[in-house]
């Protein structure tokens, strides 16, 4: 695709997703997988720090941003079949994939299949403030932010949500942010954003043996201070994985590439130039 790209990719039943691509031609391919109730607007702030040196991939899921939201819930297993479906569709090349939060089993679940079909696909995996699976805790998170949005609409799920997400400094500093970020979430569809919530709220899988199954780097990065997906996971991950390194970001809550872009670019670069030094050369 040329680099500046964007438009919409059929996938399944009928549903379009948006796609962009953003970087130099020919340069290694990046793939950026959101989290819960996120666009890919807001990766701009990492896709414009690595992007002189890797092509960036980002989309949005079904009910997200500007792609289609057909009736939900839109589960962690549906979006990983539509992102199967779209890798089919776009033919990118071989990837390094980047999971943020519930991106993470999603990216996970696809990668796996790709790279099944599709040997040395996939060329790292990063899993950002994620997981594998809901476990006690996470799930109450999640069932209580759809509690809040049945109960009390999307404001209150906005104020439930918000300290699980963000870290106190980036708090601190962005209060006007929030909250105009707060008043779009009460203008925005509640429908839309109660199927993205509760398909997470379903999710009942365990992404543990996708991981097992990519033969790649594993980078498992997370904000010091994320108190909705803890460093226990990503030291669980990283304690998994044959080939792994684990990353904390200081400073960051739970979406450190928003928090912290810079930190963050800087791990993943470090990450993807190692990885790239260690492919097979060309016959």
């Amino acid at each position: 695709m040329t680099p500046g790209w964007e438009g919409l990719v059929s996938v399944a039943d009928g549903v379009r997703l948006r796609a962009r691509w953003d970087g130099p031609d020919g340069a290694p391919a990046v793939l950026l997988v959101n989290g819960l109730m996120m666009a890919i607007e807001a990766w701009q702030g990492l896709t414009d720090l690595v992007v002189p040196e890797f092509r960036v991939l980002r989309y949005d899921t079904r009910g997200q941003g500007g792609s289609d939201d057909p009736p939900g819930p839109h589960t962690i297993e549906r979006h990983a079949a539509d992102l199967a479906a779209l890798l089919r569709a776009l033919d990118p090349g071989p990837l390094h994939v980047v999971g943020l939060s519930s991106g993470a089993p999603i990216a996970l679940l696809a990668s796996a299949e790709r790279a099944r079909t599709r040997p040395g696909a996939i060329r790292s995996m990063t899993v950002c403030d994620g997981f594998l699976a809901l476990d006690a805790h996470l799930g109450w998170v999640v069932r209580a932010w759809l509690a809040a949005h049945e109960a009390g609409g999307p404001g209150l799920r906005f104020d439930i949500a918000t300290p699980w997400v963000w870290g106190q400094a980036f708090l601190s500093a962005n209060a006007e942010a929030v909250h105009a970020w707060r008043a779009a979430a009460l203008a925005g569809d509640a429908t839309r954003a109660h199927n993205l919530i509760a398909g997470m709220a379903a999710y009942g899988g365990d992404a543990g043996p996708a991981l097992d199954a990519l033969e790649c780097p594993v980078l498992a990065l997370v904000g010091e201070d994320d108190v909705m997906t803890p460093p226990r996971h990503a030291r669980a991950i990283a304690a998994r994985a044959d080939d792994a390194r684990l990353a904390l970001i200081a400073g960051a809550g739970h979406a450190a590439p928003i928090e912290r872009p810079a930190a963050v670019a800087h791990e993943l670069l470090a990450f993807w130039h190692q990885a790239e030094a260690r492919k097979e050369p060309t016959p």
